[in-house]
């Protein structure tokens, strides 16, 4: 580190410059620099006990505030981590980064028009901030305002084309639009650009599902699954597909996958249960049901299979 009054390197444990004899312990910008090193290396409570103290004798610091605000975020304590970056707003001639921040901790704790409004702000100072509209969009289409949503996510993708998250946004808010046929371009674009988006395949593949073309979502939940194997939604809408497509004996393996990741999913041991009946194989069936109730006791659909299975002798029809 550097002595702030003569730039001769010092020790971060030196108490004085030994060039130019600077009270370092009692110098803010030393303490200061010494507590954003300590945040940087992961210290965080450490950091925030500096501050503590250079805020106590300087409460006007804003950069004091600002940077205690960013360690209380990232400690979880988000309404203080808002008042601390309130403060620093108070003394400083860049706020861009600080409304920015402040709008993400209010996002954190679902104070979603202060949020709308902390971006709003900084967008004031910097108009070219495609993180900004996409965070600002992030917050509309939480809001459930999805014309807005929309807007700020395409200013983010006017600003930056490969901005893949806010294209995959972009694509939910097209989804919950119903517009699935836009859904579907956005999704593609994302799986074009990064070939790894987990989700951006399976939501492809939901998009695909819900029009009703089960063979290319399918193809879709594949690649999901071969980015990521322990995605359990994959498994789970590849089975849920397959069963649509009156092939529950195939479906059966994509919901033991299921099971597999997450033993206690009831969903699936119906749905399980389901294709065991459709496929003649009950004792696999009662399995399933009693594993769901035993997970669930007051589930109606499993209880209600399971006292009927009985008078069950015949594979039933693709589609149970």
């Amino acid at each position: 580190m550097d002595c702030p009054s003569c730039n001769i390197q010092v020790s971060p444990k030196a108490r004085f410059c030994d060039q130019c004899g600077l009270h370092l312990e009692k110098n803010t910008e030393f303490v200061h620099l010494k507590a954003v090193e300590a945040y940087h290396r992961g210290m965080i409570d450490e950091a925030i006990h500096s501050w503590d103290k250079i805020l106590d004798e300087n409460p006007g610091f804003s950069k004091g505030h600002y940077y205690r605000g960013l360690a209380l975020y990232d400690r979880g304590d988000l309404q203080e981590a808002i008042d601390c970056l309130k403060k620093a707003l108070e003394g400083t001639s860049e706020p861009f980064r600080i409304y920015f921040k402040l709008g993400m901790a209010q996002y954190g704790l679902g104070d979603l028009a202060a949020s709308i409004d902390s971006y709003k702000e900084a967008l004031k100072f910097n108009v070219k901030s495609a993180e900004t509209f996409y965070r600002l969009g992030l917050s509309y289409l939480r809001n459930t305002d999805l014309n807005e949503a929309q807007q700020s996510l395409e200013k983010a993708i006017a600003i930056n084309p490969k901005y893949t998250r806010a294209l995959y946004i972009i694509g939910m808010v097209f989804s919950q639009k119903g517009d699935l046929d836009q859904s579907i371009e956005q999704f593609r674009r994302v799986v074009l650009m990064s070939p790894s988006y987990t989700a951006a395949y399976f939501d492809l593949g939901m998009a695909l599902y819900k029009k009703g073309e089960l063979e290319e979502a399918l193809k879709e939940f594949d690649r999901a699954i071969e980015t990521n194997e322990r995605f359990a939604p994959s498994y789970f809408m590849k089975a849920e597909s397959l069963r649509r497509l009156g092939k529950p004996a195939e479906a059966v393996g994509s919901y033991q996958k299921v099971l597999e990741l997450n033993p206690s999913d009831v969903d699936a041991l119906i749905h399980l249960a389901e294709c065991y009946v459709q496929t003649d194989l009950l004792d696999g069936a009662r399995d399933a049901l009693n594993k769901a109730l035993a997970f669930n006791p007051d589930n109606r659909e499993a209880a209600y299979l399971l006292k009927h299975l009985g008078e069950i002798s015949t594979p039933h029809k693709p589609g149970y």
